[in-house]
């Protein structure tokens, strides 16, 4: 039987289409899709090149796309534009590889997917691109934060909220790949080796004491969940602000699938958990995720965290409110962000949070605490959020952070552009005094 070699251009192709088209997350689609390459194939690192590369890059090559067009690149049917997007990409970045082949192999794509008539368009487009790549740079009229596929309204909230002189160079960081990032289920030592063993090059991260950059994605494959769990430096930041402690009776709301739930209970084993998610199914698997990581049970409630029963308040030493969120602090690591968010999420985000915030506060004890999290730059979600619920309540205040990446507030506060390639987090804590 004849196995038939993987196309990585065409299934780059595919994938493009479900996250812009069909929006869905590029880690999931894109870590699916690897599971069909064998590890550490040339293959796979040229798909997730391609994949990653394009949605960072996706508004300067179209940019580049249009001018060749008669029609607008709107127009085109969505696989074929994500053909045209790969093929301008290998033109751009990938120039190891000869004109010739990026437009052949673009060319079998869009046969195989759009028939004859798709061919000879992309054909016409790949050789206008070979002759204009050989003559003069195709990106020179590109601005970098075209390049870096940052919307305007998105660059004034970045440049509003960091406090550095904003320059060029930030762009450039966000064109570039982000680390995979891995939290052990127990000693960071033991992955630290199992790691090495395999070929893999992993350091410990700066700031999170047990994360693991690793530099290939098939760390996944091999150690994910059985070891591990991918989760970015900063994230991990959050529940180390919480700092849960054995035998406190915690909360850890909109948990999602369990990644800070199973954080919580590597730091206190003991402590007396309850997890909270209007999505049973997630609940489901942060339960199952717990278990793989051979850590303790909690309890668990499949409800909106904005309408908890009365009996929970003033209950809680701790609580975690990480915050569902526009998620603009994650574009170094989800790139899709920068085409699929608009600017009025921001404030539709922002009312959602309010109504958490103010339902997670009456949780706590006289002398509770509670961390708020986003991952987002945008103040209108974070102090934003925190100064409309405080004013009107004089129990709670704002508690400054130990942490060489706080402000001067306090608070956590991490850049997506900063050369030490984490997520754009900010973490707040609150304590209750009546």
């Amino acid at each position: 039987m004849t196995v038939r070699r993987k196309d990585p251009r065409l299934d780059a192709a595919k994938l493009l289409v479900q996250i812009i088209d069909k929006h869905q997350r590029s880690t999931d689609v894109l870590n699916e899709a690897l599971n069909r390459y064998p590890d550490g194939s040339p293959d796979a690192a040229l798909l997730h090149e391609l994949t990653m590369g394009v949605l960072r890059r996706r508004t300067a090559l179209i940019h580049v796309i249009s001018p060749l067009l008669k029609s607008p690149f709107s127009k085109t049917a969505p696989i074929i534009q994500q053909i045209l997007l790969i093929m301008a990409y290998s033109f751009l970045y990938l120039t190891k590889i000869p004109p010739h082949a990026i437009v052949h192999s673009a060319v079998q794509g869009a046969r195989k997917m759009g028939g004859e008539p798709a061919a000879r368009f992309v054909n016409a487009i790949g050789r206008a691109l070979e002759r204009q790549s050989a003559t003069k740079n195709l990106l020179e009229s590109a601005t970098p934060a075209m390049q870096a596929s940052i919307p305007k309204w998105m660059q004034t909230l970045a440049r509003a909220t960091d406090p550095r002189p904003w320059d060029d160079a930030n762009y450039e960081a966000l064109g570039r790949p982000f680390p995979l990032v891995l939290r052990p289920h127990k000693k960071q030592t033991e992955l630290l080796e199992a790691l090495i063993k395999q070929g893999l090059t992993a350091t410990p991260t700066k700031y999170a004491i047990a994360g693991i950059k690793v530099d290939n994605p098939a760390a996944l494959r091999l150690f994910v969940p059985q070891m591990a769990v991918p989760q970015d430096e900063a994230s991990q930041l959050v529940v180390q602000a919480l700092a849960p402690q054995n035998g406190e009776r915690i909360a850890d709301l909109c948990s999602g699938v369990g990644i800070k739930t199973s954080q919580i209970l590597s730091l206190a084993p003991k402590a007396e958990l309850l997890a909270v998610d209007i999505d049973k199914q997630k609940l489901d698997k942060a339960i199952e995720l717990s278990k793989t990581a051979g850590l303790g049970g909690f309890d668990t409630l499949a409800m909106d965290a904005t309408r908890l029963p009365e009996h929970l308040d003033g209950s809680f030493d701790a609580v975690l409110l990480d915050a569902p969120c526009t998620g603009l602090g994650t574009l170094g690591r989800r790139p899709e962000v920068r085409h699929l968010r608009k600017e009025q999420d921001v404030k539709q985000a922002a009312k959602l949070q309010v109504k958490l915030l103010q339902r997670a506060l009456l949780l706590l004890k006289p002398g509770g605490r509670l961390i708020y999290a986003v991952c987002s730059f945008a103040l209108e979600e974070s102090d934003g959020v925190v100064d409309t619920v405080l004013t009107s309540n004089n129990c709670f205040t704002r508690q400054p952070i130990e942490s060489p990446l706080a402000d001067k507030n306090g608070a956590i506060r991490t850049f997506p552009w900063r050369d030490y390639q984490m997520d754009g987090f900010v973490i707040i804590k609150i304590t209750r005094s009546c």
